[in-house]
């Protein structure tokens, strides 16, 4: 009997690594959204509407992005404290780049941007803004990436 109970433990202790993964995988599909827009803004600067239309759309990704992480990390806070609830984790649904008409070829896009941004920022955090210059060496780091998907 006890057997069976260590084995559910490691089990859920699995759970828990794995969500924290996914969260983490998350945050990065929300910031490589954030990345993409601002190589949108930038290719489009001239053209104020096609970057107003593209803001409100990546605003609500980002936004409910941000929203499922925030729940997550709730559920996931929960279940460290009481194991009963660490079917809660198993059962979490994550939506990524959620409202976005191509969802799949956004969330390959973000993570190349990510990538990359980490390649050529290491260490940098998420919250720092890249500058307009940083931004287009992001760009041309990617470029060959991003033909490839």
């Amino acid at each position: 009997m006890i057997f069976g109970w260590i084995g559910k433990s490691k089990a859920d202790e699995e759970a828990i690594r794995t969500f924290e993964d996914e969260i983490a995988r998350q945050q990065d599909f929300v910031y490589g959204a954030e990345l993409f827009f601002e190589c949108i803004s930038l290719l489009h600067e001239d053209q104020p509407a096609v970057v107003e239309t593209h803001r409100k759309e990546f605003r609500n990704i980002i936004q409910k992005g941000t929203e499922v992480i925030e729940k997550a990390k709730a559920v996931l806070a929960e279940a460290r404290n009481d194991r009963r609830k660490i079917e809660q984790i198993r059962q979490f649904m994550f939506t990524p780049c959620a409202g976005h008409p191509d969802p799949e070829k956004l969330m390959r896009r973000a993570k190349i941007l990510v990538e990359t941004c980490r390649k050529i920022f290491p260490g940098r955090s998420m919250s720092q803004e890249l500058s307009r210059e940083e931004i287009l060496r992001l760009m041309e780091e990617a470029a060959d990436a991003f033909h490839a998907s």
